[in-house]
């Protein structure tokens, strides 16, 4: 008898594992369990399609990212060329620090753009992205180095793998990141005042 309760535990702890397992999306397809992240979520958009300001989306997240006071679950690049090549910042600021464009992580680009063009009105690559208004939208930004990185994966939606892109992420005074498409997608720091190109994004 005593054998036999043991065995009813051990199955009703097995049965309470498998069920918690299951509820926590352990069939593990290595992305974002649709039961654990971003449930109730119906994606409306797949990486290449054109998105709502025309551009081309390159990164969905089911789990969401806040950006410009939201959740967001796409990233989308401007289509057709790129804005530059322009300077991350103009002389007169080729050496000021921005701390508020320090973000690195994806949904940081729009808070990055939104401090540089405050410090330094003239900014042309983020001013650029700024100013974009394709689809009738202008809520463009400078990516961050995450946002940009995620842009070198998936660089075959927009048809560019041999551009030098500017980020919004500020590095030392001197220097702001930018990410090197040409060579496998090497992000270092570069001179404020160097001209790459310029990549327009917006969060949604």
């Amino acid at each position: 008898m005593k054998k036999k309760v043991q065995f009813l535990r051990g199955a009703v702890f097995a049965a309470i594992l498998f069920a918690a397992v299951l509820s926590c999306g352990g069939g593990g397809d290595g992305g974002d369990s649709p039961n654990l992240l971003g449930a109730g979520w119906t994606p409306e958009y797949a990486i290449g399609d054109t998105g709502p300001g025309g551009g081309k989306i390159f990164y969905v997240s089911a789990a969401g990212f806040p950006s410009n006071g939201k959740t967001c679950h796409y990233l989308e690049a401007n289509g057709g060329a790129d804005l530059g090549p322009l300077p991350w910042a103009t002389e007169a600021y080729k050496s000021i620090n921005i701390a508020g464009a320090l973000g690195w992580d994806i949904g940081m680009g729009y808070a990055n753009t939104t401090a540089i063009t405050t410090v330094d009105p003239g900014a042309t690559a983020a001013r650029a992205c700024k100013n974009y208004n394709d689809g009738g939208l202008n809520d463009w930004f400078l990516p961050s180095r995450d946002e940009l990185n995620e842009l070198y994966l998936h660089k075959n939606v927009i048809g560019d793998s041999i551009q030098t892109y500017w980020s919004s992420t500020h590095s030392l005074p001197e220097n702001a990141l930018i990410d090197r498409f040409n060579i496998g997608g090497n992000i270092v720091a570069a001179v404020k005042t160097e001209q790459h190109s310029v990549r327009a994004i917006r969060a949604f």
